[in-house]
C-alpha cells in the first residue's frame, strides 16, 4: 500500500551525482513522487527527495547539493528531521578501487564494493614533520551496526552470494531495458590499469614545447596543470599495461567485494598512495560521503569502481559503475529485514 506519511519510509537512499541518482530511480518498482512534491519536508529542510518502492520497502532518495563528507553531513542532518523513522541509509555512488588488495583478489571497473568498516582519512591534525590520521578507536567511525554486520556476514555465503548475483543480472536487465546506451558496459579494451610509476602527463609531442610535463625525471616530478584535467587519450598515455586476468575474461558481471573504504574530502588520485593504504590498513575503495552520514543514521556504503584511484581517472566507466551499484543496492534491499521496534 502506498505510503500517506514521510514517518512510514525506514529506508534512505542517498546520492552526490546525478547519474548516480539517476540509475537508482530507474529501478524503482513503483514511484511515488520526484522531488518531494506530494510528501513535501520540515522546514528549514535543505534537501531535494525523491520518494518510491524497492521491493517491500518505501524508498526516499536523498539528492545531495554536492560532493563531500560536509555536503553528505548536512544533508543527513537535514535528512532524520524529515524522515524521523529511517534507520537505515544507503551511501550509493561512484567511486575509487584498489585493483589489487590481495594476492587472491582482483577489483575490475565496474565491481561493487560494500563497506564493512568505514575509515576517516583525513582526520587528524599537521605537525612539522606531516600529517598525522587520528586512529583512537572512540574517533573512528568503525563498523557498522550489529543487524548490518550480520546480514554481510551472511551474504559472504556462497548460497547468499549466487543468490544476489542473480539478482544483480536481473536488476541490469531491466536498467538496459530502460535505456541500454546509458548503462552499457564500456567493454574490456577500456579497463585499463598503468604501473604507479606511470604518471598522467603529456607523453608526446613537440619536445620544444614550453612544458615541465617534458622536463620529468622521475615519477615524482610534478606535471603541467593542464594535464590532471585531460585525459588518456589527449595526452597519449600510452604505457604498458599491468596484466589482470579478470578484464582479459569474456564474463563481465560485476563482482562483489565486502571491506573497509576510505572516506575523505580530497580525491585519490595517486597510485603510489593508494596501494601504501591498502597495505597498511586493508582499503580496498575510496570515497568521500560516508563519513558525514554515518553520524547522523545507520549507514551502509555501496559504490561502484569507476576507476583505479590513480592519476588515470576518467569518466568513461562513471555511468556503468552508478548502473551496478543501484542494482547492488536494489538486490541488498531484497535481503533487508530489521528487526521490529518494541512500541
Amino acid at each position: 500500500m502506498r505510503p500517506q506519511t514521510r514517518a512510514e519510509f525506514k529506508i534512505a537512499i542517498i546520492c552526490a551525482l546525478p547519474h548516480e541518482a539517476d540509475a537508482v530511480e530507474a529501478l524503482f518498482d513503483e514511484t511515488y513522487d520526484t522531488l518531494g512534491r506530494f510528501f513535501g519536508k520540515q522546514p528549514g529542510d535543505i534537501n531535494a527527495y525523491a520518494n518510491g518502492r524497492i521491493g517491500d520497502h518505501d524508498v526516499v532518495l536523498c539528492h545531495l547539493p554536492g560532493k563531500g563528507k560536509g555536503s553528505a553531513a548536512s544533508a543527513a542532518s537535514s535528512l532524520v528531521m524529515s524522515y524521523t523513522e529511517v534507520d537505515l541509509a544507503l551511501g550509493v555512488g561512484v567511486y575509487g578501487g584498489v585493483p589489487s588488495p590481495s594476492e587472491d583478489i582482483e577489483i575490475a571497473l565496474g565491481d561493487v564494493i560494500i563497506s564493512d568498516t568505514v575509515i576517516e582519512l583525513d582526520f587528524g591534525g599537521q605537525y612539522p614533520d606531516g600529517f598525522r590520521r587520528t586512529t583512537d578507536v572512540k574517533d573512528t567511525l568503525g563498523r557498522p551496526n550489529r543487524e548490518i554486520r550480520a546480514l554481510l556476514e551472511g551474504l559472504k555465503t556462497r548460497t547468499a552470494r549466487k543468490e544476489l548475483q542473480g539478482m544483480i543480472a536481473t536488476n541490469l536487465l531491466a536498467l538496459h531495458a530502460e535505456d541500454e546506451t546509458m548503462w552499457q558496459y564500456p567493454g574490456a579494451e577500456h579497463d585499463v590499469l598503468f604501473e604507479i610509476s606511470y604518471r598522467h602527463r603529456h607523453q608526446k609531442g613537440k619536445r620544444h614545447r614550453p612544458c615541465i610535463c617534458y622536463r620529468r625525471k622521475s615519477s615524482n616530478d610534478p606535471v603541467c596543470d593542464g594535464a590532471p584535467n585531460s585525459d588518456c587519450v589527449t595526452l597519449k598515455c600510452s604505457g604498458k599495461p599491468v596484466y589482470r586476468t579478470r578484464p582479459n575474461a569474456k564474463q563481465t558481471s560485476p563482482h562483489i567485494h565486502i571491506g573497509t573504504i576510505a572516506s575523505a574530502d580530497t580525491v585519490m588520485k595517486s597510485g603510489k598512495h593508494r596501494d601504501n593504504l591498502a597495505l597498511t590498513d586493508k582499503i580496498i575503495g575510496f570515497e568521500m560521503e560516508g563519513a558525514g552520514v554515518r553520524d547522523n543514521v545507520p549507514c551502509l556504503i555501496i559504490k561502484g569502481v569507476c576507476d583505479y584511484a590513480d592519476s588515470h581517472k576518467n569518466k568513461i566507466w562513471q555511468s556503468y559503475a552508478a548502473a551496478t551499484e543501484a542494482c547492488v543496492a536494489k538486490a541488498f534491499l531484497k535481503f533487508w529485514r530489521p528487526a521490529s521496534k518494541e512500541s
